[in-house]
């Protein structure tokens, strides 16, 4: 039991170095011995705690899925008030790592495997949000509208080029709940 939990706190510590590799020099990084220099342990130790670098990489990119996604979609169903939810959805996509978030997305682009994880998660985030502005608005089409909207908005700034203002991304996060708000508070 003490050399699985050692086990796996090891990966774990693979799968914090493979994130901050990601999020700080892109997926060019992301190398076997970088990621070893980064834990500070030797490729032996790499290669105890995975088969091979592919083990790895699926390992890291469901570490991600699970972490980034399955965690908040949970989080988010089980506010009960869809004003709350909103605002939960807000913080987590203001703090989601989004460095390491764009550079999966070029990982994806070149990767089938990581590609298809991606789109995973792009339709796990988008149904969560959708959910949510559902629950508030009872306009369909426009619920559909402004969680796409907020979704959108996440990626593109992902993606944009420069300085990645969160203070910027948030304030047009929080235009979007305002508005969200004031079509329940119409609507209700």
């Amino acid at each position: 039991m003490v050399t699985e939990t050692a086990s796996l706190h090891t990966r774990s510590r693979f799968f914090v170095a493979g994130m901050e590799l990601l999020a700080e020099e892109g997926y060019g990084a992301l190398k076997l011995a970088a990621l070893c220099r980064r834990v500070g342990v030797t490729t032996g130790s790499f290669y105890h705690s995975f088969r091979n670098w592919d083990d790895f990489t699926t390992r890291l990119i469901e570490h991600w899925r699970v972490e980034r996604t399955e965690r908040a979609a949970e989080l988010a169903r089980a506010e009960v008030d869809p004003a709350e939810r909103i605002e939960l959805l807000l913080r987590l996509g203001v703090s989601l790592p989004h460095s390491a978030e764009a550079a999966i997305r070029v990982w994806a682009g070149i990767d089938p495997a990581v590609g298809a994880v991606q789109e995973a998660v792009d339709r796990e985030r988008l149904a969560a949000v959708t959910e949510t502005f559902e629950a508030l608005i009872d306009d369909p089409g426009v619920a559909s509208d402004l969680a796409r909207a907020a979704f959108y908005l996440v990626i593109g700034f992902e993606q944009s080029t420069g300085d990645h203002d969160v203070a910027a991304l948030e304030r047009f996060l929080r235009t979007l709940q305002e508005q969200a708000l004031r079509q329940a508070s119409q609507s209700g």
